[in-house]
């Protein structure tokens, strides 16, 4: 029976308490030999035999090791115990408890204030009294028939009830072992799926609420975590307060909340976590994301929210002349070729006007305009201007015709490039890292959330560093960077170019809630820190690990976690073609005033100089003697 057990587990490793005769023990030691089984044996009858019990014989490092334990012997009551101060009653270790006296009131008293947990695996074995085998003294007298029961408890420790079930009927013989009837429908469901109710327990569950006083009445913050009204408020931790009762009523459980103005202090201390940590608490009302320190105490089981930190602020317009987007539409080359287009039509028109003054009689020429001229002629075509000088001849006329066709349509083109790039689209900052706004000279606000407090002073990411040296550590005031969700975005709506830091699931309803659509679309977004996803976690050591997963994950295939999620977390903000008020500033238009002004510039400087040439020339005329 013993043998058949632990083979029906696929155990290989086996530790047996036990007060055997010396000829029994060898004898079951050669057939578990036979059977390949690592087997240690505990005698009971010795005093020495549990001390350090759980260092010497139950700390192995495998998934799961199995335990036999004869209640008749003298020290069973001190093994049990001691394995429930140590809480080794629970899923990595498979219990087989023999009682050869069928004593079932004795192992119930024994049991009921032990500390089994809904994990636990442990079958009661008895031997089947005589009577009550099928055929009474005509059955196998070469048979020995047992009695199989599961045994748990949903959880000792928050008020759960031993649970004693009838499992199988197992006959053993000479040719072994076999499950000869099953007496209910256990088999039929995994070890979580016959324990999925929690109807007799009260878990106890952490609860961050950030946004709310936590002096007022239990029943008050749950009706305020339970709303569906102002969605910037507190959104992560309403999220997962909702589905956490979706939890709790898949769970059948009773629960008590503790409320917590914090999801952490540093990492693992303090807060939901901390509570979760020192298992003060089962569960937690919101999800959070896992870091190396944390791994050494809790257990992720599913990803349940996401996380997203950002740097956000509207293009500056007093952030100096953008006169390059005057030349963006041609390249460097094209401008350089068509200027010796133009230069090339100038030299063909001014050989056109010689030609027609010189050598075509019928055209009447007073005068030949100057190279300058004609130059001049070719770049007003450019400008979509017109000529008072046309030539006369069938080639000239066509080489002003040339002109006008090509710079008509460069003229076009570029005035198209020119308005779309102006008028077509918000215009967007070129600052797209931290670095380069670490390097920029806006104004820096970040909200007071405790993860931003841990990134900005614990971050190995050389930008977060020196970020945090430029814009932090740099002012004289650092207190009065940091802002409300609220005054933050509203500043940054008033005052283009103020960079404003904060989480996503909180400020995109804000921003939807106080910006006008095309407002929204002047919107420039950094990343703050990657995306992380946030999962639901328990205690490494937690019992409930397996069912809470199943639950979690059938709340989330049903798609009812999704409809939560869409309705408290915004994940992006919606900018609309139509909606684009684009006001073209004095950056883009001060290169044509600037431009304007040195050509006025250029005009006078040399019209002095022209001035002066034919005064110095009047005078060397006055000078020379007349003949």
């Amino acid at each position: 029976m013993i043998l058949y057990n632990f083979a029906d587990q696929r155990l290989a490793c086996v530790v047996i308490f036990q007060c055997w005769p010396k000829e029994v023990l060898s004898h079951f030691s050669l057939a578990a030999g036979n059977h390949h089984r690592y087997t240690q044996y505990v005698d009971l009858e010795d005093p020495q035999a549990l001390e350090d019990m759980a260092y010497a014989y139950l700390r192995y490092r495998r998934p799961k090791i199995g335990v036999f334990m004869d209640l008749n012997c003298n020290q069973t009551v001190r093994v049990i115990e001691k394995t429930s101060q140590i809480r080794f009653f629970n899923q990595h270790y498979h219990w087989l408890i023999y009682d050869e006296r069928s004593d079932m009131p004795r192992f119930y008293n024994l049991f009921k204030n032990s500390n089994l947990s809904v994990d636990t695996d442990l079958t009661y074995m008895v031997p089947k009294v005589e009577h009550q085998i099928e055929g009474g003294e005509g059955g196998n007298r070469n048979r020995s028939y047992f009695v199989a029961f599961d045994v748990y408890n949903n959880g000792w420790l928050i008020g759960g009830k031993l649970n004693i079930s009838s499992n199988y009927e197992l006959s053993c013989g000479a040719e072994g072992c076999f499950k000869s009837k099953y007496l209910t429908d256990l088999h039929k469901r995994s070890v979580s799926g016959n324990r999925e109710a929690l109807r007799d327990v009260t878990m106890r569950v952490a609860v961050v609420v950030t946004r709310y006083d936590l002096n007022a009445p239990p029943e008050e913050i749950n009706n305020f975590l339970l709303t569906q009204e102002d969605f910037h408020i507190d959104p992560l931790a309403r999220l997962g307060f909702q589905v956490l009762r979706l939890l709790q009523e898949s769970l059948y459980t009773k629960v008590s909340y503790t409320y917590y103005d914090r999801w952490t202090d540093v990492e693992y201390t303090g807060g939901i976590v901390g509570s979760l940590v020192n298992e003060t608490a089962d569960l937690t009302s919101a999800p959070f994301f896992m870091s190396a320190n944390r791994f050494r105490f809790l257990s992720s089981l599913a990803a349940t929210g996401d996380f997203r930190s950002v740097c956000m602020f509207r293009t500056p317009r007093n952030s100096g002349m953008h006169g390059g987007v005057f030349l963006e539409p041609f390249s460097t080359k094209v401008w350089i070729l068509f200027g010796c287009i133009l230069i090339l039509a100038g030299v063909l028109l001014w050989l056109a006007f010689f030609m027609e003054y010189h050598e075509m009689e019928r055209y009447i020429r007073t005068y030949i305009p100057s190279l300058l001229t004609t130059c001049l002629i070719s770049f007003g075509s450019a400008c979509a201007q017109s000529s008072f000088l046309i030539p006369h001849s069938w080639g000239g006329r066509m080489a002003f015709i040339s002109l006008s066709i090509i710079t008509f349509i460069m003229y076009n083109y570029y005035t198209s490039v020119v308005v779309s790039s102006l008028l077509g689209s918000p215009v967007k900052s070129k600052i797209r890292t931290l670095r380069e706004l670490a390097d920029s000279d806006l104004e820096v606000g970040l909200e007071p959330l405790p993860y931003t407090y841990t990134y900005l002073n614990f971050s190995s990411l050389p930008d977060v560093q020196y970020f945090v040296r430029t814009k932090i550590l740099s002012k004289k005031n650092s207190e009065s960077l940091w802002y409300s969700a609220s005054d933050g975005i509203t500043k940054m709506r008033q005052k283009p170019g103020f960079v404003f830091v904060f989480e996503t699931s909180t400020g995109y309803n804000l921003i939807e809630r106080l910006y006008d659509a095309h407002e929204i679309c002047d919107l420039n977004e950094i990343l703050f820190r990657s995306d992380t996803l946030l999962a639901t976690h328990l205690h490494q050591n937690s019992s409930y690990k397996e069912i809470v997963r199943m639950k979690i994950i059938r709340i989330l295939e049903t798609g009812v976690h999704s409809k939560h999620r869409r309705q408290w977390v915004r994940t992006h903000l919606n900018c609309f073609s139509n909606n684009f008020v684009i006001n073209v500033g004095l950056e883009y238009t001060a290169p044509l005033f600037l431009m304007l002004l040195c050509g006025y510039g250029l005009v006078l400087i040399l019209l002095l100089l022209e001035i002066m040439w034919n005064r110095w020339e009047m005078k060397q005329e006055r000078k020379t003697p007349e003949y």
